[in-house]
Order: structure tokens, then C-alpha cells, then sequence
């Protein structure tokens, strides 16, 4: 094999590896921005500032036509999950989250599970359907999503125990970044 010969098989192969590079390396960059502004515990303007005291009707697992304040939740760890029926992701969102609660109910976390396109009626069907125990609270003129500024669903928000916001986290997220995220406000 020829010197030049050899040179050709380089500069072959640099056309195509050089290229295919660039593109991982690009679509790597892209996933990256798309998925990691969703698992972050940051990110959110909310972050590190109370959380707006909302309150709200409960629609299941508590006193029917209460309503329920979070500000007398201060002094313990609270998820905000807000969520619709309609809604695939938060389906599967609804089971990790009632492991979560009846984890650490007794180590002072709350979970909340704020309706916000349902009549109570329908959301508290859900619950029941779902084996739901933590309480169903209905957002129903939208006021705690406006708060919150939740635009997607599902929305998990986490405030530590002086009710400021520790976690603002958006799609469905596993069991094992919930339980960190609990660790560190707990």
C-alpha cells in the first residue's frame, strides 16, 4: 500500500466520522437542554422563596367541603402535585406519589394532589379509582396553578419546612429523585 493510497483511506473516513461527531454531539446538547431543565431541582423562579399560601376545597381523603390552607402546613415538608384526570403522565406520576406519602407521612411530609381541570366530583373519583389516600385538594378557579405559575402537567412542587420552594419539577418523576429530594427537606 502506497503512501498515497493510505492518505486516501484517511481522508475517506474523516468525512464521515468528523460529521457523525458533530451530529452526537448536537443532538446530545439538544436532549440535554430538553431533559435536564425537567429533572433539576432548580431551574424555577420559585426556588429558594416561600410558597405562595394558597387555599383551596378538598375534594377526597379529608373533611368533604373543608378547605384546606397551606400555610398550617408550616413546620412540615409538603409536595404540591398538580394534576388532571385527563392527564397520561400524571397517571403514572399518582402511584409513586401515594408510596411517597405513606413513606414519610409519619417523618412529616404532606402530599397534596391539586386538581386543576376536574368538578370535585370527578377528581375525587380518581382518587378512589387510583387507591389515592393523600388529600385531593380542587383548584378550581386556578388561582394555586397562577401562583405556582404551572403550566405543564404534571407539575410537582417542593417546599421544605419553613414552606419555601426546595423543588420545582415538571413531566413524571421516579421514585429515586423523589426520595433525594424529600432527604434533603426532611
Amino acid at each position: 500500500m502506497s503512501l498515497t493510497t493510505m492518505h486516501r483511506q484517511d481522508d475517506a473516513s474523516g468525512k464521515f466520522l468528523y460529521p457523525a461527531i458533530a451530529a452526537f454531539l448536537a443532538l446530545s446538547a439538544l436532549l440535554g437542554l430538553a431533559v435536564l431543565p425537567r429533572l433539576a431541582p432548580g431551574g424555577h423562579s420559585l426556588v429558594g422563596k416561600p410558597g405562595p399560601d394558597i387555599v383551596l376545597p378538598v375534594a377526597a381523603n379529608g373533611d368533604a367541603g373543608a378547605r384546606m390552607q397551606l400555610r398550617d402546613l408550616q413546620g412540615q415538608a409538603v409536595i404540591l402535585d398538580f394534576w388532571a384526570s385527563w392527564c397520561g403522565p400524571c397517571a403514572v406520576q399518582a402511584p409513586i406519589l401515594e408510596r411517597i406519602s405513606r413513606r414519610y407521612e409519619k417523618k412529616g411530609l404532606v402530599v397534596l394532589g391539586i386538581n386543576v381541570d376536574d368538578p370535585p366530583a370527578v377528581a375525587s373519583q380518581y382518587a378512589a379509582r387510583k387507591g389515592l389516600t393523600y388529600p385531593i385538594l380542587v383548584d378550581d378557579e386556578r388561582n394555586a396553578s397562577a401562583h405556582y405559575g404551572i403550566d405543564k402537567l404534571p407539575t410537582l412542587v417542593v417546599l421544605d419546612k419553613e414552606g419555601k420552594v426546595a423543588a420545582y419539577l415538571t413531566a413524571i418523576v421516579d421514585e429515586a429523585s423523589l426520595d433525594e429530594i424529600i432527604a434533603q427537606v426532611l
